[in-house]
């Protein structure tokens, strides 16, 4: 992405360096002025900045090619500041206090089936931060992902967009909010299997089923920040007889009609997904089974639609079953994508599928400084009185 060489754009082009760094540190001076096309001057301007507040940091000295200066690298320095991951569903809510490379400093989860209101998660939070000794003025920002147990996606937008804002002004301090998908698509981009890849399509199977798209980095927010319903896509002509309506990928393949298939196979409620394993239970064999040809179909569909460089696949299954699924969906239905030449391969199973949803939260903070479009993802409240980090990278 090239910078930007004019006064107002100082903002622009201060977010584009951090993201060199970020995602492709250590890198040195001379390798962001070639990457963004900006000149040595605003290169240093914008490096000085972020030193100033620890954000970056210079850790080695790299030989120059040829007859040029040894070249100081610069990273991200993750103990600058730490995040909050918030992530709630009609059956779980977990808290998360990390670094800002996403490494988890303390976590808890509750599978208490109670209504979260802004002031439990905030006295929570709270909890959580003095008995984790970390001063407030440290903490960047807090991820947040809400998933609603009524309503369709408008509904549960809304409700997301109004706990932002309550949460942001209860605990003073800035609130990136996100579907879970998105969440760990900007993982990806920042920290693991897409630092390097232009566009890709992240999918998460829980209670329901969602999708982020990537395209040239850009997480696709869609019209009024609604997008990625992935599993409200029809794929069965079959009509169901109790509703008269078509078959959804969340009627086969979301966490909701596992629960649903193992509960009233086993006449007792299912505790947790997790531990389930297909080799072992034949009925979430069979439910795997049930689900796999809808999404085969789905991923045929993203495909077809936007050939994006690969898809990377994960959620709440536990590791047992998510593999057990990959397995099934190969071979993968003809399509644009296995046509000319393929540097990845088609689908990628998400590394460290167990966590990677709350350090994807985590990092929501840290991806809404990297540009203008993902400030939109942030709210702080307008009597807030920043920290000079947050003055920094949130102007």
């Amino acid at each position: 992405m090239k910078g930007l060489n004019a006064k107002q754009n100082k903002a622009a082009n201060l977010r584009l360096v951090l993201s060199q760094v970020v995602t492709l540190g250590p890198i040195s001076r001379a390798e962001i002025a070639r990457n963004t096309q900006l000149t040595k001057q605003t290169i240093t301007n914008m490096v000085e900045d972020l030193l100033s507040v620890n954000l970056i940091e210079e850790v080695g000295i790299k030989r120059a090619e040829g007859a040029g200066k040894p070249s100081k690298m610069l990273c991200l320095n993750k103990r600058a500041c730490h995040t909050l991951a918030v992530r709630i569903s009609p059956d779980m809510f977990e808290l998360g206090l990390y670094f800002l490379n996403g490494e988890c400093l303390a976590k808890r989860t509750s599978h208490k089936q109670i209504a979260w209101s802004s002031d439990n998660i905030a006295n929570e939070v709270q909890q959580l931060i003095r008995e984790s000794n970390i001063e407030h003025p440290s903490i960047l920002a807090m991820g947040l992902s809400l998933q609603t147990e009524q309503g369709d996606t408008l509904f549960q937008h809304q409700a997301g967009k109004k706990l932002q804002k309550e949460l942001s002004q209860k605990l003073v301090m800035p609130v990136a909010i996100e579907t879970t998908a998105s969440a760990c698509a900007a993982y990806q981009m920042l920290f693991g299997e897409a630092k390097t890849l232009h566009n890709f399509i992240y999918v998460h199977l829980g209670n329901k089923i969602e999708a982020a798209v990537v395209h040239d980095r850009q997480i696709m927010l869609g019209q009024n920040g609604l997008t990625g319903a992935l599993g409200d896509i029809f794929v069965t002509p079959e009509i169901n007889q109790s509703t008269g309506e078509l078959g959804t990928l969340n009627d086969f393949a979301s966490l909701v009609s596992l629960r649903h298939y193992i509960e009233k196979h086993d006449k007792q409620p299912l505790t947790s997904v997790k531990h389930l394993d297909p080799i072992k239970h034949s009925a979430c064999q069979n439910w795997l089974a049930q689900a796999t040809e809808p999404l085969r179909i789905a991923i045929h569909t993203l495909e077809s639609i936007l050939n994006t460089q690969t898809i990377i696949l994960g959620g709440d299954l536990g590791e047992p079953c998510l593999d057990y699924l990959i397995s099934q969906l190969r071979p993968f239905i003809p399509s644009i994508a296995q046509q000319g030449n393929r540097d990845i391969v088609r689908l990628i199973k998400a590394p460290n599928n167990n966590e990677v949803s709350m350090v994807g939260i985590s990092t929501l903070p840290l991806h809404a400084a990297l540009n203008d479009k993902n400030m939109q993802t942030l709210y702080t409240s307008p009597t807030y009185l920043q920290s000079k980090v947050q003055q920094l990278i949130y102007a």
